[in-house]
């Protein structure tokens, strides 16, 4: 089939399709309810949002969210999820979650009588004791829908957090937009309330520098434990792990939240926010290792199939070095083929987790066909110049050995002029016209 008959048929296209529709009418429900105006019961009239507001703080927000999404893709390198379930994870997070969470907490928080309605701003306790169930609930769908429909892209602790960082940062961008655009409206809207610009800049600087980690570290904590549970042969823990995961992160946010609302600015000293950056860079640090013990557990399990003669000696450090595939990719071009050998690298990790898998347990002897299917698809992926290591190969530029017409042309010039310059010194005679070849 065609490509175009490929993506037809693919069943993640119309899931695609349809996720992207219903974010985006979630979205569209959001923006026309925050940009309602509401009157009190006391008659105070609480402006809402306009849009030149929302996009000068999307502008604001959008450095953060590629941040985390830079961070995160790069820590997902040995078994990267595809494409798609990136950007569904960021789509989620930032439409579905946010939308959902934004009225969850207004109805829980009413039917709890926990609201003021005359002063208009929600009481600490929702925020408390509402809004982390909530949003890490909201936020947890898209980690467990991905873990349904594709649950063999969850091989390793570093999948969990890479997805539910993702879903993190989609739902902090969103949530950053609206904190930022409610102080532009309301110093727009207020007499008296002085540079709003520079408050703008400094709650920026708060809440999309400082405290950035927020949401992407309570989302990972769920997508760990889900991880955990997948990876994990015991049924107590594939029952326990993603419960846990999810209560932990939820108390992260309690913890955060409180911790935001009760302390004042002045409290709020520098030692903190050291403190909890130590915190953060300890869990970063964790998951590279994670990483490069992945790399481990790829060199090692393709080496069982170097055993059984079944690989070449070669592909085990070929295909566990992060630095080898990424220079094998390069040089693709001049000695293989790009998307060949990018298929060949992703088939081959495959392969390796799968092993894992089977070694592991948590993967019966339906296994052993999608092996015999994987080593089929390495050995059409190498017939189709596939380069499987790169070490030692450089780039050679091939139209310096081009004979351009335009340079032709300059090189005769250039002679002619070099032999009119340098003439011989020695003079011959005129020849005689009559002189003819010899008989």
């Amino acid at each position: 089939m065609s490509w175009r008959h490929r993506l037809l048929a693919n069943n993640w296209t119309w899931v695609a399709a349809a996720l992207v529709v219903f974010s985006v009418g979630c979205v569209v429900i959001l923006i026309r309810d925050i940009m309602t105006a509401r009157t009190a019961q006391d008659g105070t009239e609480t402006p809402g949002l306009n849009s030149d507001a929302l996009w000068l703080c999307a502008g604001k927000a959008w450095p953060t969210l590629l941040f985390w999404i830079v961070c995160f893709i790069l820590v997902d390198r040995y078994r990267p999820q595809r494409f798609l379930m990136w950007f569904l994870a960021v789509m989620w997070g930032g439409c579905v979650a946010v939308t959902g969470s934004y009225y969850l907490n207004s109805w829980v928080g009413t039917q709890m009588a926990v609201v003021d309605e005359t002063s208009g701003v929600s009481a600490v306790r929702v925020a408390v004791f509402v809004a982390p169930f909530v949003e890490e609930g909201m936020k947890a769908c898209a980690i467990f829908l991905i873990a349904v429909v594709d649950r063999n892209r969850f091989s390793s602790r570093v999948s969990g957090a890479v997805i539910g960082g993702l879903v993190g940062a989609g739902f902090a961008f969103t949530e950053n937009i609206i904190y930022y655009a409610r102080v532009v409206v309301y110093g727009s809207y207020t007499s008296g309330t002085g540079d709003v610009m520079a408050y703008l800049d400094q709650l920026v600087f708060m809440r999309g520098v400082l405290t950035c980690f927020g949401h992407p570290l309570f989302t990972m904590m769920t997508g760990l434990g889900l991880a955990f549970g997948l990876t994990s042969r015991s049924k107590i823990v594939r029952l326990v792990a993603p419960i846990a995961g999810y209560l932990f992160a939820a108390f992260l946010h309690m913890f955060f939240n409180l911790w935001a609302s009760v302390l004042t600015e002045e409290q709020l000293t520098p030692s903190l926010y050291v403190i909890v950056w130590l915190v953060v860079a300890g869990i970063a640090i964790r998951l590279v290792i994670s990483a490069v013990r992945q790399g481990r557990t790829v060199a090692a399990r393709l080496n069982d199939y170097v055993v059984m003669g079944w690989l070449p000696e070669s592909y085990p450090a070929g295909f566990s070095r992060l630095r080898t595939r990424a220079w094998t990719v390069v040089m693709s071009p001049w000695h293989g083929n790009v998307v060949a050998t990018w298929q060949l690298q992703v088939r081959v990790t495959r392969l390796a987790m799968l092993r894992e898998a089977m070694a592991r347990g948590t993967i019966d002897e339906a296994g052993v066909d999608r092996e015999r299917e994987l080593l089929n698809d390495i050995v059409s992926l190498t017939g189709r110049r596939a380069l499987v290591d790169g070490v030692g190969l450089r780039p050679y530029w091939p139209w310096k050995n081009v004979r351009w017409p335009w340079k032709t042309i300059t090189r005769m010039r250039a002679a002619a002029r070099q032999d009119a310059t340098f003439a011989s010194p020695v003079k011959y005679s005129a020849v005689d016209p009559r002189w003819g070849p010899p008989a």
